[in-house]
């Protein structure tokens, strides 16, 4: 489901054949992603191909974003469809998550 890349300056996490951030997927996936933070500061979610997240979704990224900073690291998203753009900046969530345009963005920040 998901495929991680270890990096020297981040662990970059991109889904495989998923569309949907939802219940399912989230609950599936938010510990292996915690988890990148033994080896690593910075993990960066690239939500390349994912169309919708859902509440539960959401709640994850909240969950990984809170282990982030208990252990001084930090949580990047990158390439948002236009969709999940709009739901982050509906929840005001686009405020509290580092957003970059794509993955070179992103890895450039680090």
């Amino acid at each position: 489901m998901i495929k991680v890349v270890k990096q020297a300056t981040a662990s970059i996490v991109a889904f495989e054949n998923v569309s949907r951030f939802n219940a399912q997927t989230s609950l599936s996936v938010k510990q292996e992603i915690i988890d990148l933070y033994n080896d690593s500061n910075v993990v960066i979610i690239n939500l390349l191909g994912i169309k919708f997240v859902d509440s539960a979704g959401f709640g994850t990224f909240i969950s990984i974003l809170k282990t982030a900073k208990e252990r001084n690291g930090r949580l990047l998203f990158c390439n948002i469809s236009r969709e999940v753009q709009d739901l982050f900046e509906i929840m005001q969530l686009h405020i509290v998550f580092e957003l970059f345009e794509n993955l070179e963005g992103a890895l450039a920040s680090c």
